[in-house]
């Protein structure tokens, strides 16, 4: 399986990996689980791995680095501190300020111009 690492502490021999298959994140504990002397992977790096869950965690095994820092921005781009331009899409109505629906309007009765027969001809 490919994975890109999203979280890694070298100090503490722990990672976090998101998966091609897009289930549950890896955990990677400990130098054992990689394959090979190799350094510590950091936030985007590319893996290749084998998952193992035990109980309901998913851990990483045979972990090697595919391609180090492919994205590197990956944490950051995650939390959104990113260098996107502003989105131009607002918030126009949160739907608070409308009246409770068993309360009957003034026009509740009226149909609407666009199901009259006259638009439907």
């Amino acid at each position: 399986m490919i994975g890109v690492v999203i979280w890694s502490s070298e100090a503490t021999s722990k990672a976090v990996i998101w998966c091609e298959d897009q289930g549950p994140l890896a955990y990677l504990r400990g130098r054992e689980g990689l394959m090979e002397e190799i350094d510590w992977p950091v936030p985007g790096d590319l893996l290749r791995l084998e998952c193992e869950t035990i109980g309901n965690l998913r851990h990483a095994r045979s972990v090697s680095i595919i391609a180090p820092k492919v994205c590197p921005q990956l944490p950051a781009a995650l939390l959104g501190h990113t260098n996107r331009p502003a989105s131009h899409l607002h918030i126009v109505s949160s739907g608070n300020s409308q009246p409770a629906c068993d309360e009957p309007r003034e026009n509740d009765n009226e149909v609407p111009d666009f199901l009259s027969p006259v638009a439907i001809r």
